[in-house]
């Protein structure tokens, strides 16, 4: 009996050692990348996504994560990773991509409560082969029109890890300020003002690992407010008239990010920190400062079905008219259009997306949503006006709002809706919801097809 037991415990030792020696086996080596199928996309761009190179080890359990990779660039709607022995050890790693129609030219909607309207869109995904992308819109609707003109290079030099993006705008808002309160079934415009800017934006970001995010954005706007509509309840004005304001800011940004969108579902997790600044210090007129905190998740679950978890908190320092925090419609919808206003903002958003059915190319799936928010005033000036560096006045506050938690909006909607997909083409997502107002026991419509200058 004693000499089995040593036998076996033999045996297990083997078994164990030999276990550990194959998880410390090293990768094989790769002698050569090879691209092939993409007819517009260069090779060393999809080589650079995989972020493997000649000379790399490639251990067996990498090359899921090397599509996923490539997968997430939305350039791609099919990919194959596989290796070819090239002798003792080493390998050939083979990239098999079909590629997505790199533009499109779409018209964009807009429909929700005090918002509607429309515009043409035109998107290229992948310029010169590259991945850089290029968008330009024109869009007319009742709250906010104009154009935008965007590019962005998420592979600077070739490197996935740098990112720059410039963008710019011409737009005319209407802004409407509401009584206060989320039970209104139908919200009481008390002042409206036409805003007008152009604004022109520059980003640089890196990444790390993978995961770690860090960027810096310089923003320069021209802002010029219009007398109040005199039809309206209160007709002092929200912003002062007359020569154009400039606005410039500096925001800083860290955090971690380790989402991928693959096709129509979104995993990982972005947690992040955001702290902006203006001052004459940056070329301003305006001194003001905003601080925030972002977490979004994507979880997979069964395959195809996705929750997705957004929540925010936001709070500025003597934000004027133009930037203050707002609240209503797609970003919580079963309101009006930019219904609540404050200095202070917390929200979250939870979605459940399952597949509904496939036609060809073209997903059909369903949405389920909770939206949450809280907006506050923490502390309005004692005689409701906040003026900038030049004792000029940024914000005459309405004359019934309070600040402080007595002076709380707390909101939430519920509902569901539909979203479509194309796999084959860069196409703008679209997507229609229902959603009731908890507060209100009102329900809205909201529409979106396409991207607007917002």
């Amino acid at each position: 009996m004693s000499g089995r037991v040593v036998k076996w415990c033999a045996m297990l030792g083997l078994a164990l050692g030999a276990g550990q020696a194959g998880a410390q086996e090293p990768g094989q080596v790769v002698d050569e990348v090879v691209v092939r199928g993409p007819e517009k996309t260069r090779p060393e761009t999809v080589q650079a996504y995989s972020r493997i190179d000649a000379g790399d080890e490639l251990a067996f359990e990498e090359l899921d994560k090397v599509e996923r990779r490539l997968l997430a660039t939305g350039l791609f709607q099919e990919v194959k990773v596989s290796t070819e022995p090239t002798g003792a050890g080493r390998v050939r790693l083979i990239l098999e991509v079909e590629e997505k129609a790199s533009w499109v030219v779409a018209p964009t909607f807009a429909l929700s409560s005090d918002n509607v309207g429309g515009g043409l869109l035109y998107a290229e995904n992948n310029l010169w082969g590259r991945s850089k992308k290029f968008a330009t819109a024109a869009q007319v609707s009742t709250a906010e029109s104009g154009l935008f003109v965007g590019y962005l290079d998420q592979n600077v030099f070739g490197l996935p890890q740098l990112r720059f993006s410039l963008e710019g705008q011409l737009r005319s808002d209407r802004m409407d300020e509401y009584r206060p309160g989320a039970g209104q079934e139908d919200p009481e415009v008390v002042r409206r003002t036409r805003l007008n800017s152009a604004s022109l934006a520059g980003e640089f970001g890196v990444m790390l690992f993978e995961r770690v995010r860090a960027a810096v954005k310089y923003r320069l706007m021209s802002i010029d407010a219009k007398s109040p509509d005199a039809k309206e309840e209160v007709t002092t004005p929200a912003f002062s008239t007359g020569p154009a304001q400039q606005d410039a800011s500096v925001r800083l940004m860290v955090g971690i990010d380790t989402r991928q969108n693959l096709h129509a579902v979104m995993e990982g997790i972005n947690l992040e920190a955001s702290y902006e600044v203006s001052n004459p210090e940056v070329g301003s007129d305006f001194r003001y400062r905003r601080f925030g905190l972002l977490y979004r998740h994507g979880l997979r679950l069964f395959e195809e079905h996705n929750v997705v978890l957004r929540g925010e908190a936001a709070a500025g320092v003597d934000l004027p008219f133009h930037q203050e925090l707002v609240m209503g419609g797609n970003s919580l919808r079963g309101f009006v259009h930019r219904q609540f206003r404050g200095d202070t903002r917390l929200s979250f958003t939870a979605e459940y997306h399952f597949p509904l059915f496939t036609i060809r190319q073209l997903s059909f799936r369903g949405v389920g949503f909770s939206d949450t928010g809280l907006m506050v005033w923490r502390d309005l000036p004692a005689d409701g006006e906040l003026r900038d560096v030049n004792g000029r006045v940024v914000r005459g506050y309405l004359p019934d709002s309070k600040s402080g938690l007595k002076g709380s909006t707390f909101a939430q909607g519920v509902g569901a809706g539909l979203r479509l997909y194309l796999r084959n083409i860069v196409l703008p997502l679209v997507g229609v919801d229902a959603a009731y107002g908890v507060n209100s026991g009102e329900f809205r419509f909201y529409l979106v097809a396409g991207v607007s200058p917002s």
